[in-house]
């Protein structure tokens, strides 16, 4: 993070050292720690509360797509899959809910595949 190096750790040691006195350096130390961890606290609680908004906007935006579908604006968003809706029986066409045609009409009708020839092979 701040990128010191030993010889720069050495430097400030040398210099606390002389600054403030050997006698002094431990309470100076003590304190120095104190405020370290004052400040470290002090940015764990400002992370939460960006994580609290974050969390507070994707319950929001979560609440207006719940809203927009109690309101009958499900078309724009896709229909959601229901483990009933798979059945075995394919005879029947599936039906669209949004405009009650076959659910195939869109799309490209697919041609058996040829049958097999018989004859003489001459």
């Amino acid at each position: 993070m701040l990128d010191i190096g030993w010889w720069e750790l050495l430097l400030l040691a040398v210099l606390a050292v002389i600054v403030v006195g050997p006698k002094d350096l431990p309470r100076m130390m003590v304190t120095v720690g104190r405020y370290v961890a004052r400040l470290r606290s002090m940015v764990a609680e400002f992370q939460r509360g960006f994580e609290d908004i974050a969390r507070q906007t994707e319950l929001e935006d979560l609440k207006k797509e719940i809203d927009r579908a109690g309101q009958g604006d499900i078309l724009s968003s896709p229909p959601p899959i229901r483990p009933d809706d798979t059945d075995d029986d394919n005879s029947r066409p599936a039906v669209s809910s949004a405009s009650g045609s076959p659910a195939s009409a869109g799309a490209p009708a697919i041609d058996p595949a040829p049958a097999p020839k018989t004859g003489d092979a001459s």
